[in-house]
């Protein structure tokens, strides 16, 4: 098969004639159609976490993935060879990644494929929606309060703000001027600009009596800290960024609850997929690459201020 595939930390890799792997217990195979994109591929590839988990080479990025299952290994009852299927990847190893015309997969990361999307738009969704999810349930946003929001325009941003929305919050998108309309169109009432100046002095004249709750995609410690210096005692200062958790005394200090979001259980895909059939949810806005262009989208992601979702089309 056809994969992309680094062989050292920081190559810039290239696609690579590999063996189809065969599915082991719990595992199906799939024939892989599209792939998104996501900030770990490249620390992945980069190298940035080797010392925290088991790297193997030639190493295939990708987390998440909609294809066809091909072949259905011991031990696996929910799904059968041709179910159209998405999900994420969640081996305990990095390396035998979705960025490759086949790919196994646990079983329990993968749900069936909503019906009305195609490859590459179920392929935007998984770990960006679970995240969301996560962040969503972290904040627990109620109908009437704020939340200000920063990170808004990419996958997981553009997800948080129609959840937050639909719970009947005022979303405040921080964003630049280029994805202010983009934030807007995806559940957000407000934007700041962040590049026009001091976004939180800005957001201390608008809400002087600060806002109920933070969810942030993007800052590390310091500037994570200024955002939720905005969050009113008894709010909630919610991160998806590691980094972020070092300012957890500083916040908690002042009565504000921290909470550092991961992504949320792959059993909740089908929940995801539910949304979408209904028309509660929208995919954001994708861009696709071939699996020769990899390192385009891999360097794209790496750069930071993606609007929307990076995705692989492998077929």
């Amino acid at each position: 098969m056809r994969a992309f595939a680094v062989d050292s930390f920081g190559a810039t890799g290239s696609v690579h004639k590999l063996p189809v792997p065969e599915p082991a217990e719990g595992e199906v195979l799939v024939r892989v159609h599209a792939a998104g994109v996501n900030v770990m591929d490249p620390i992945f590839t980069g190298g940035w976490v080797k010392d925290y988990m088991e790297h193997r080479f030639p190493l295939v990025p990708g987390i998440d993935v909609s294809g066809v299952v091909e072949a259905i290994g011991p031990g696996v009852a929910d799904f059968r060879v041709g179910d159209e299927v998405f999900g994420v990847s969640s081996k305990p190893f990095a390396g035998a990644g979705t960025f490759a015309e086949y790919a196994t997969l646990p079983a329990s990361g993968l749900a069936r494929k909503p019906a009305d999307l195609s490859h590459s738009e179920a392929a935007a969704l998984p770990h960006a929606a679970l995240t969301a999810l996560a962040a969503i349930d972290a904040a627990d946003p109620q109908s009437g309060q704020v939340v200000l929001l920063v990170g808004a325009a990419g996958g997981v941003g553009t997800i948080v703000s129609q959840l937050a929305a639909q719970r009947g919050a005022r979303v405040v998108a921080v964003t630049s001027t280029a994805s202010a309309e983009h934030a807007r169109s995806f559940g957000a009432s407000e934007t700041v600009d962040y590049s026009a100046g001091d976004a939180v002095n800005e957001l201390k004249k608008r809400y002087p009596d600060g806002v109920d709750a933070l969810i942030d995609l993007h800052s590390d410690a310091e500037d994570f800290a200024r955002y939720a210096s905005l969050v009113r005692p008894g709010g909630v200062a919610v991160s998806t960024r590691g980094p972020a958790g070092a300012a957890a005394p500083q916040i908690e200090s002042r009565g504000v609850k921290f909470v550092a979001a991961n992504r949320a259980a792959p059993d909740r895909l089908a929940e995801i997929s539910k949304a979408v059939d209904a028309g509660k949810l929208r995919v954001p806005p994708i861009k696709t690459f071939s699996l020769d262009e990899a390192p385009l989208a891999i360097t794209e992601m790496a750069n930071g201020h993606v609007q929307g979702k990076l995705v692989i089309a492998v077929r």
